[in-house]
């Protein structure tokens, strides 16, 4: 890492005869004012060689007239995107010389002048825009783009009687920082490889005023990870966030997570937004451990979320929870088993499908002669099983239904389904996975949904119908709910 540089400029006259001034030289005529460049660290840039300029690291300097946009029309004594390079490298301070030999000269008129400066240098420029692409993160320094003006900073501007010129390089880009915590199950994460999807990559940096502008969309990012395996970063485009995504991949390319950027993140110019990233055998928890300067105080951290990836039929909220006849025999305790997931696509069997979103069905059950809907609303403390529970909707049922025969929700028909993709063994698993947790099997009894509807399905509060369905064969009915019979199930989101 290097650091927002300050650029001192002496005034060295060519005159340097007992009893000359600095601005004549032996003949009385004006001499002209070189600049020199030195820098003093003072936020850090990024580099491969930690907080030091590297040797020859490379700047482009323009001087303008006093107080006028940065275009061919104001710049001054020629220099325009001059190139200067470190006179030395592992060390925070360095000088800077002209890569020509010639020095930049202040105006021999004492005109008032002002200075833009950028790293890294490109020779050649259009309409004064500075092209950046950061899709390849290998080489850190290349992209580390850093700006000054000293017209934020002196509007008065500089000449040859001026002294030091104090030049303030800030970070043109954002950052990101993560740090990966072995959890649960103690993962190795070294070397895991750390991608940011759907972000701009390259951009367009005025050098007139350092603004940024994003010039595609939609990329996938590999974060560069750092010597130590479990820490890494990545210099990104200024942008707001919206469908963006974390993913880790461990390097047995077995294991991937994913996470969820909270929609509207904002990625800051000059800041560096920290994350740490803890992993566990079924899941990630991500939070931000601060949004920085590249140096310096930065705002608060935030607390992440956990989101676990789950299977149909996956024990919630621990997935990996063990039961052997009823006994919890490792893991977190179960409140339900899961059966429908919210990302389940047309044509893919819900088996093979994880998501951190869904619906859980509840372990117990009870036989109902009249719709009971207060059990419902009691069942997360009657079975220490959390608040949220509600009698399911038909279509729950219908998802309930097809989990536990191992088919497809978009398939199997809408109304009185032949039982030709019914699949016994499936049946046999969902339930041994609710009894083994000491939960009630589900049978082929009819089970009903609310809300109270017409024999159309349609809600009616106060009404006398509600929806069944029989499990033994998938036959749906809208039958009053007195006097029929049917069992009871309740269910939950996650």
């Amino acid at each position: 890492m290097k650091q927002i540089i300050r650029l001192y400029t002496l005034l060295v006259a060519s005159c340097l005869l007992t009893g000359c001034n600095s601005d004549e030289d032996v003949g009385g005529k004006a001499a002209p004012v070189a600049v020199q460049f030195g820098s003093g660290i003072v936020q850090t840039k990024t580099t491969n060689d930690g907080n030091q300029w590297t040797l020859n690291d490379p700047i482009g300097i323009f001087m303008l007239k006093n107080g006028q946009p940065l275009n061919s029309s104001y710049i001054t004594e020629d220099a325009d995107n001059v190139e200067y390079k470190a006179q030395t490298g592992g060390n925070v301070i360095s000088g800077f010389t002209p890569v020509s030999g010639t020095p930049i000269f202040y105006p021999q008129n004492g005109d008032k002048v002002d200075f833009i400066a950028y790293y890294p240098y490109k020779s050649s420029l259009t309409n004064y825009i500075y092209p950046v692409d950061v899709s390849n993160q290998t080489s850190p320094a290349n992209i580390d783009v850093l700006y000054a003006n000293t017209a934020n900073t002196a509007s008065g501007g500089y000449n040859k009687n001026s002294g030091t010129v104090d030049l303030g390089f800030n970070h043109a880009l954002s950052k990101l920082s993560f740090m990966l915590i072995s959890s649960t199950g103690s993962p190795n994460l070294t070397g895991a490889k750390i991608e940011i999807t759907n972000l701009a990559t390259t951009a367009s940096v005025s050098l007139a005023n350092g603004s940024v502008t994003e010039t595609n969309s939609g990329q996938t990012l590999i974060a560069n990870t750092a010597t130590d395996g479990l820490s890494s970063s990545a210099i990104v485009i200024p942008q707001t966030l919206s469908g963006n995504k974390l993913v880790v991949t461990l390097t047995d390319n077995a294991s991937k997570f994913e996470w969820n950027f909270p929609a509207n993140t904002e990625l800051q110019i000059g800041k560096n937004h920290q994350y740490n990233i803890t992993v566990g055998k079924t899941g990630i928890t991500v939070s931000s451990s601060g949004i920085t300067s590249w140096i310096g105080t930065g705002n608060p951290a935030t607390q992440g979320t956990i989101q676990k990836g789950y299977k149909v039929g996956d024990y919630y909220p621990d997935p990996t929870a063990i039961y052997q006849n009823g006994v919890l025999i490792s893991g977190m305790p179960a409140v339900g088993v899961v059966f429908w997931l919210s990302n389940q696509g047309a044509g893919n069997h819900p088996y093979d499908k994880v998501s951190v979103h869904g619906k859980i069905v509840g372990l117990y059950e009870r036989a109902e002669v009249a719709l009971d809907e207060t059990w419902a609303t009691n069942y997360g403390t009657t079975y220490n099983a959390g608040t949220g529970w509600y009698t399911p909707l038909s279509v729950d049922m219908d998802y309930l239904y097809c989990a536990y025969n191992g088919m497809n929700y978009e398939t199997w028909g809408e109304d009185y389904p032949s039982n030709r993709n019914r699949n016994d063994s499936a049946q046999t698993w969902f339930n041994t996975k609710i009894t083994d947790a000491g939960g009630d099997n589900i049978t082929g009894s009819l089970y009903y949904g609310s809300p109270k509807s017409d024999e159309w399905g349609n809600p009616t509060p106060g009404g006398g119908f509600v929806y069944y369905i029989y499990f033994s064969s998938g036959s749906k009915f809208f039958l009053l709910w007195s006097g029929n019979n049917a069992k009871m199930r309740v269910i939950n989101d996650f």
